[in-house]
């Protein structure tokens, strides 16, 4: 009976649907909050492939499903030996993001609009050591987001956007504060027929 209904809502989305896939990359900014004393942000870059599909008939709603490699993480001032000094608290993610995207006229250079969650899976890390010995913890493993974004598409296949990322989890999870990631991204993509 499930797969029945499941199958009913699936055969109009699947009669017009089109499958897209395209290439993007981004320049972000991306910190953690409330972690460490004298925190700022690292400036990173991200680049992944993407997929859109098409969800009606008049080309304007999709589904946009991504995975990135993406540079994240943060800054800080420490005392190693009596020196102050700059540690990098970097963290690489394997990102996925699912976006539902609404193109805003049917026109073939339009803004559109983007939202959808994220899952991340961290791949490496800098000063492992160094996180473990002053917190008692690494990052952990997974975040997961909420990411929104705004952009220009031409012709729909050249676009550049603007997204902004605001993680759910603890990355540490034996720190005293609760903390998330947070990533503002400048982007382009190219969509192939």
């Amino acid at each position: 009976m499930k797969k029945s209904v499941l199958l009913l809502l699936l055969i109009p989305i699947l009669s017009y649907s089109q499958v897209r896939f395209g290439v993007r990359g981004t320049l972000q900014n991306t910190s953690v909050s409330n972690i460490h004393k004298e925190s700022s942000s690292r400036n990173a870059a991200s680049i992944g492939v993407l997929a859109q599909i098409q969800l009606d008939s008049y080309n304007r709603f999709f589904i946009q499903p991504e995975i990135s490699y993406s540079m994240q993480g943060e800054k800080d001032k420490v005392k190693m030996s009596g020196n102050q000094t700059k540690a990098k608290f970097f963290q690489n993610y394997i990102n996925i993001p699912i976006y539902f995207r609404a193109y805003l006229s049917e026109s073939e250079s339009e803004f559109f609009a983007e939202v959808g969650p994220q899952l991340g899976i961290l791949i490496s890390q800098k000063d492992k050591d160094l996180e473990k010995k002053r917190y008692g913890s690494n990052p952990k493993n997974l975040d997961t987001s909420i990411s929104v974004g705004l952009g220009y598409s031409i012709v729909r296949k050249s676009e550049i956007f603007v997204r902004y990322n605001y993680g759910f989890m603890d990355i540490y999870d034996k720190f005293y504060q609760k903390q998330n990631t947070s990533v503002i991204a400048l982007g382009f993509a190219y969509i192939f027929d």
